[in-house]
């Protein structure tokens, strides 16, 4: 085998494996924000309350102090009893290192 057949041999499996990451990335954050929706609603209805919206904010636009790259701000609206409530979340991301515990903040 030549030199130049065994550089698009590497190329290639170079490209492969950048697509593998890629796309394992992608599905274990799809998995992570689907652990923190369902952590939302069941919190919400041990409230008492129903979800209506649930957003990413950034941690300006929110009441947390501080928020590494290793969580995720939530804005909840819900609804109990007739009312409208919102609900922060600040949910961890497993697969970052640095990080703070999850809270949660309720304006009632």
């Amino acid at each position: 085998m030549n030199s130049t057949t065994k550089s698009k041999i590497f190329v290639i499996a170079l490209v492969i494996i950048a697509v593998i990451l890629g796309v394992s990335g992608i599905l274990s954050i799809r998995q992570t924000e689907s652990e923190h929706v369902k952590e939302i609603n069941r919190v919400i209805a041990e409230k008492g309350g129903e979800v209506a919206s649930i957003n990413t904010v950034s941690l300006e636009e929110s009441p947390f102090q501080e928020s590494p790259q290793g969580n995720t701000i939530y804005h909840i609206t819900y609804t109990k009893a007739g009312k409208s409530h919102t609900a922060w979340y600040l949910a961890v991301n497993h697969s970052s290192i640095k990080q703070v515990p999850e809270a949660w903040k309720f304006d009632d």
